[in-house]
């Protein structure tokens, strides 16, 4: 190749089967979120797992992580705020997060956006699991040397809801 092994022409197109597209079939994610089953998780994110690039074991993009996390019925996360952004897709069930201080209900096919270092925490008070995918900017802030998050210490770790989302 005309740059050696490492660089690559940008009017190009990389060989085929190099493909930087990685699919994760659903059955065996699901299995992982069910096997916590009724055992401690995080207090931020209840049961949360970063997808992972199989070529790397690193995140799935260079400065993008991805997410899957259950909120299990009847558990409302701490709060807790850090560096990074995150879109959330609520990929099944329903339920709400708090984002300084302000409630937004998500039900099955909603998206919310939960900005730096603002003050998060979800909940399920339902009786069947929530399920949120999410894409973060956390690999970047890392590799930056920037990354932080903070738990919320007052009110039993959960943030005074102010006001409350209406579409």
């Amino acid at each position: 190749k005309h740059g050696g092994p490492h660089l690559q022409p940008t009017w190009e197109k990389p060989p085929a089967g190099q493909s930087t597209l990685l699919n994760f079939k659903w059955q065996p994610t699901h299995e992982a979120l069910k096997r916590i089953g009724a055992a401690p998780a995080s207090p931020f994110d209840d049961v949360c797992f970063e997808y992972l690039n199989p070529s790397t074991g690193g995140p799935v993009l260079p400065t993008m992580g991805c997410y899957i996390q259950t909120i299990r019925a009847g558990v409302h996360t701490q709060a807790h705020r850090q560096v990074n952004s995150a879109v959330y897709h609520v990929f099944d069930g329903k339920g709400f997060s708090v984002i300084n201080g302000q409630r937004f209900d998500w039900q099955r096919g909603d998206f919310f956006v939960v900005p730096p270092w603002a003050w998060h925490e979800h909940a399920n008070d339902g009786k069947d699991e929530a399920i949120l995918f999410s894409v973060q900017d956390t690999p970047v802030m890392k590799a930056l040397g920037l990354y932080r998050e903070e738990a919320h210490k007052q009110n039993g770790g959960h943030q005074v809801v102010t006001g409350a989302f209406r579409n």
